[in-house]
């Protein structure tokens, strides 16, 4: 498996994240694997890891948004091992159907293919800067410091454009989820274009 070579810049703001947010996630850490606290510590690893590894993603969020990405994340991670060991078997019969891979119900599965046409509709249309920052970023992978030097931009100028155009795609599908993406009364106006 070849290793990716973290940014220094990338590697001091994941150190300040850790410094801030290590704690809370230990925490929450802890009660997901019932005070088990080499496995938590593990976790907490593997969370600040995968920041590391997507920080333009984690970086794009304020510091509410950032906590709620590593809780995410760590959760996540506690899961697919959970999934990957015998443990889930050993669950109670209740707890172990909640975390088991159920087929996607066909009426979620249209939905979400709706959904994913409604994403596409709102970035083309979007202007075709941060239609192209859009496209290079979700679809073709590459990270805001890759698409700066495409396209000849300051990355926060490439950060800004991947904010606005999270916000526009989430209000445009908005309808299609459970529950609100975002809040809509913090979306100013005109963030869609």
């Amino acid at each position: 498996m070849k290793r990716r070579r973290i940014p220094k810049e990338t590697a001091d703001q994941v150190a300040e994240l850790f410094d801030r947010e290590e704690r809370m996630l230990m925490r929450y850490a802890s009660v997901l694997t019932a005070g088990e606290a080499a496995q938590a510590a593990d976790l907490v690893q593997r969370t600040f890891m995968a920041a590391a590894l997507d920080w333009d993603t984690v970086d794009d969020r304020d510091i509410h948004g950032q906590r709620a990405w590593l809780r995410r994340t760590c959760r996540n991670k506690w899961i697919d091992d959970l999934r990957r060991s015998d443990r889930l078997e050993n669950l109670l019969p209740h707890l172990a159907r909640r975390y088991e891979r159920t087929a996607p119900d066909p009426a979620d599965t249209v939905i979400a293919r709706v959904a994913l046409e409604q994403c596409w509709k709102t970035i083309a249309a979007m202007p075709p800067v941060r239609q192209q920052v859009a496209v290079l970023h979700w679809h073709q992978g590459f990270s805001s410091s890759e698409i700066a030097e495409m396209l000849k931009i300051q990355p926060s100028g490439v950060r800004k454009h991947i904010a606005c155009a999270r916000r526009a795609v989430q209000l445009s599908v908005a309808s299609y989820l459970d529950g609100p993406l975002i809040d809509t009364a913090d979306v100013p106006k005109g963030a869609g274009t």
